[in-house]
């Protein structure tokens, strides 16, 4: 099997899941909805329930179950809900509500929640210490007679660890427990059948192996236990006859209508039918097998570069996923960024990477995804000053000691060879202070200059004063812990940092012209790899900075802040890099990056997705911002030293500074 796809780097199957004409059956699905909802008739009903059941009737067809047992829902949340409410009054009360450590955490938060309210004890086996997954055997053996209901996770989210459900459900049996299964880690990739073993309740979403749209959520109940059940939420359509109007005498329907409430809604599933029709239509076995061919291959590489399998090596004990172990979240979060430049699609949570590769997915894009990897991971190694192997600095052709270097740069400096240029601008009760919406955090003040003495009676010999300023006023630097993202590094604050790493080569990227013409300008992968290929390429552990010439506006606030003039609209028009950006300056191991507005963002970042990426992913990687530079027009684009040391302020989260560059006489 060999996918012909314009996604053939696609692996992503966690989120959404992907197959061939998509975007087209889904585009012509939601067309003819909005045709049909929009007539002046009264069609849409018919046509719109008719879709819903077309939905519900495929799912049944997938997890074989019988007419009137399989309603829809929002989410695999929304269903257990929906179920756990329903059930008699004190049914659960003073037992045990049996689940595992690894089940989506959604789950979790929705029972804990519950027992209280229901009189039940909430249950979670635990992992084994150093364990990915949890153990079967270990769940088994917490599930005694006492366990009202069992909830089991046929594949794990955080593993892709997938359980036996024969001999676990048999062991249910014994117990006298009411079973469910949540089944969406592989729903559409592996057969699942609801009667065999038989489960008194099934979850699931049409995301994922599915590939279809969010809300678009299945529940699946027993016939004879629906009949046991009154959901709470209750409506018409909870009836056989939705157009019953006697007030007096509800009755629920005799089967899985029951659980629908008031009108249920049904575009999700509308818009999910034509990927469960392309569902329908293929080899399953074909589909799983390619999953296995590719599986096996990236464990293949990642064992070649000694990353640790989160995931079963057996493929009877694992999902369509596996999940990889990276040494740190920032790690896998930098892979993660520098693959998705390229349209390699994976994606991390923590540590752990995770790849599905499933029917749109090229085998020859494995090698892509390990050969980056590999690449990426080696440059970060370098991004540390004064810890690389690059001991030795050649000169002129012939090597260089250390003191030699010191020695010519001191000589260089004092003969103006070498000349400093001033990247600060001036600190004062005038300078730029960025503003933030008053109802959503506290801003900084104005810098105050105060007055202690000046050759007087206060002080008769000496001129001093003393400051009222925030840590990122003027031109300063964010350290790791200004963001959420960088919260938990030791050495991500001011007074701890590496200040070896505060001076290093710098890269001027200039977007100047690009950032008068359009305020809003915005800084791309591609626009950095352009200007790599005329003057060479961004190393590990350096600067990167993007002249934009908007030091030229600081002497009036109002032109350098740039504030939109809707009052309504949180945000500024100023230049600034994009999410890929970020990410591929992360990939190449930079120490940090600086912009000449008001923060290392554009002014409107806040709406990009994810919010403020230059903040978010440069501190989650422990690297620096610089704010407000000047004059970057005086600095080559490569070639120049910067130095931004900030002050040793105790916990600090950023520090105003004196920038300056050493850059070479022309």
């Amino acid at each position: 099997m060999r996918p012909n796809s314009p996604h053939a780097g696609y692996f992503l199957y966690h989120s959404i899941g992907m197959y061939p004409g998509k975007e087209e059956e889904l585009a012509a699905a939601t067309a003819e909805f909005a045709q049909i909802w929009a007539a002046p008739d009264d069609k849409q009903w018919g046509y719109v329930l008719l879709k819903r059941q077309d939905f519900i009737d495929y799912w049944r067809r997938i997890i074989n179950v019988p007419k009137g047992s399989l309603t829809t829902c929002e989410s695999v949340t929304d269903g257990m809900h929906k179920l756990m409410r329903a059930l008699p009054d004190g049914q659960l009360r003073g037992k045990r509500v049996l689940v595992s450590e690894d089940c989506f955490p959604s789950m979790h938060f929705l029972l804990a929640g519950l027992a209280p309210k229901m009189g039940f004890t909430l249950d979670t086996v635990p992992k084994r210490d150093g364990a990915s997954w949890v153990e079967p055997d270990d769940f088994m053996e917490s599930w005694g007679r006492d366990v009202g209901l069992a909830l089991l996770t046929w594949v794990t989210s955080t593993a892709s660890a997938r359980v036996d459900l024969e001999p676990l459900v048999a062991h249910g049996r014994e117990m006298g427990s009411m079973i469910g299964v949540d089944i969406t880690q592989a729903a559409g990739l592996i057969p699942f059948d609801a009667m065999n073993p038989k489960v008194d309740f099934t979850l699931s979403t049409s995301l994922k192996w599915m590939c279809g749209t969010p809300g678009a959520g299945i529940l699946y109940v027993d016939k004879a236990l629906a009949l046991e059940l009154q959901p709470e939420a209750r409506g018409w359509f909870s009836q056989n006859n939705p157009f019953s109007w006697d007030l007096d005498k509800f009755e629920y329907a005799p089967d899985i209508r029951r659980f629908d409430s008031g009108t249920p809604g049904s575009v999700a599933a509308l818009a999910s039918l034509p990927a469960l029709k392309w569902h329908a239509a293929q080899n399953h076995f074909e589909l799983a097998s390619w999953n296995r061919e590719l599986v096996d291959l990236i464990i293949k590489r990642a064992d070649a570069l000694n990353l640790p399998l989160h995931s079963p090596r057996e493929v009877d004990r694992r999902g369509g996923s596996v999940m990889l172990r990276f040494p740190d979240k920032a790690e896998a979060a930098a892979v993660t960024g520098a693959l998705g430049v390229e349209g390699l699609s994976v994606d991390f949570r923590g540590q752990l990477l995770r790849l599905s590769p499933g029917n749109v997915t090229a085998k020859e894009t494995i090698d892509d995804v390990f050969d980056l990897t590999e690449e990426v991971m080696t440059r970060r190694r370098r991004r540390f000053a004064g810890r690389s192997n690059l001991s030795n600095v050649t000169m002129k052709g012939s090597e260089m000691s250390s003191s030699d270097v010191l020695g010519a740069l001191g000589g260089m400096l004092l003969s103006g060879d070498i000349k400093i240029v001033d990247c600060t601008a001036q600190l004062g009760p005038e300078t730029p202070i960025i503003h933030l919406p008053e109802d959503f955090a506290v801003n900084t003040p104005q810098v105050e200059i105060h007055k202690i003495s000046e050759y007087d009676a206060d002080g008769p010999f000496f001129a001093w004063n003393w400051l009222k300023l925030g840590e990122h006023s003027g031109t300063h630097f964010d350290a790791p812990h200004h963001w959420i993202s960088g919260k938990d590094h030791e050495d991500g604050y001011t007074d701890t940092l590496d200040m070896q790493r505060t001076i290093a080569p710098v890269n001027v990227i200039d977007c100047s012209a690009e950032s008068e013409a359009d305020n809003d300008f915005l800084l791309t992968a591609e626009h950095v790899k352009a200007w790599e290929r005329e003057h060479g390429d961004i190393n590990p552990g350096e600067w990167v900075v993007m002249r934009t010439d908007w030091d030229k506006r600081a002497h009036d606030v109002a032109l350098f802040l740039n504030d939109d003039p809707d009052p309504h609209e949180d945000g500024s028009h100023s230049p600034g890099p994009t999410t890929d950006c970020i990410d591929y300056l992360l990939g190449k191991g930079i120490v940090g990056w600086g912009t000449q507005c008001i923060g290392t963002d554009a002014g409107m970042a806040g709406k990009f997705s994810p919010p403020y990426p230059a903040h978010n992913y440069l501190h989650r990687d422990n690297c620096f911002g610089l704010a407000s530079l000047c004059n970057l027009d005086q600095l080559p684009p490569k070639g120049a030293i910067l130095i931004a040391a900030p002050l040793k302020i105790e916990n600090g989260t950023g520090s105003p500074i004196r920038a300056m560059a050493l850059v070479p006489k022309q």
